[in-house]
């Protein structure tokens, strides 16, 4: 557009300047010469720069599309890759066993079928046996003799227990009659009346007051039975053992 606007000016000037002098003419028509070479100049250099930057341009678009090229190769072969399975070593912790107390079960003492007791009162140590079927203990009993004290029934006996396992010395104890029992023995069909006391016993980690019924036990092999109201509630009783909890200490007697 430029470059026909420059003729038809050029044509304009010199129809206008006919009417002024010659000189004038050859003055305006050189710098209508240089006007338009200088354009030129300026369109030529333009067009030069244009080229070039389309040039840059086309050499960024290829080295963008080198570049994805490049990418997208790179991520085929990542997917195609095999990939290697690292197996884990496993270490196996060590197994940390629970500390079992043998003679406690949920919260309770473990009693077995026999076990050793202490007697405060009597401060004597004897064999038991731990009878699940039986209410009452019971506590051997020789010569028994009844007495008051004080305005109270009390009564005199002989704790004397002799068998292949256990031998005794003879034991007087008197203690204060606590109630008396009826107790109807297999080979009679009368009940007999007999006294009860009470005693603490240590048994293990128990220590109890118990009550005992005054009976001749002389025949039997454990001079002391312990019934349920001794270990109720704070004792549970393995038949299929004997003597859990081992030989009682002796705790001082409480008056």
């Amino acid at each position: 557009m430029l470059r026909r606007s420059i003729p038809l000016l050029t044509f304009a000037l010199l129809s206008g300047c006919t009417l002024t002098p010659s000189h004038d003419q050859e003055k305006t028509l050189n710098a209508i010469t240089a006007m338009e070479t200088n354009v030129n100049g300026r369109l030529t250099a333009m067009s030069e720069q244009i080229n070039e930057q389309n040039e840059y341009i086309a050499n960024l678009e290829k080295e963008l599309s080198s570049i994805a090229e490049d990418l997208n190769r790179d991520k085929t072969s990542a997917n195609t890759k095999p990939q290697v399975m690292v197996e884990k070593k496993i270490i196996p912790r060590p197994v940390i066993e629970p500390v079992v107390d043998p003679k406690v079960a949920h919260g309770k003492a473990i009693l077995g079928e026999e076990e050793w007791v202490w007697l405060d009162s009597i401060q004597s140590r004897f064999k038991a046996r731990i009878d699940s079927g039986a209410t009452t203990s019971s506590l051997n009993a020789v010569d028994i003799q009844l007495f008051e004290r004080d305005g109270k029934e009390w009564v005199r006996f002989n704790l004397n227990h002799t068998s292949e396992v256990y031998e005794q010395k003879p034991e007087i104890v008197e203690a204060p009659v606590l109630r008396w029992v009826k107790i109807r023995q297999s080979t009679s069909e009368n009940a007999i009346r007999r006294p009860v006391i009470e005693a603490w016993v240590n048994l293990g980690p128990l220590h109890e007051k118990a009550q005992f019924a005054l009976a001749d036990r002389s025949q039997m092999v454990y001079p002391v039975l312990l019934g349920r109201d001794f270990f109720k509630d704070i004792a549970l009783v393995d038949v299929g053992k004997r003597y859990v909890q081992g030989l009682s200490v002796q705790k001082p007697s409480v008056q």
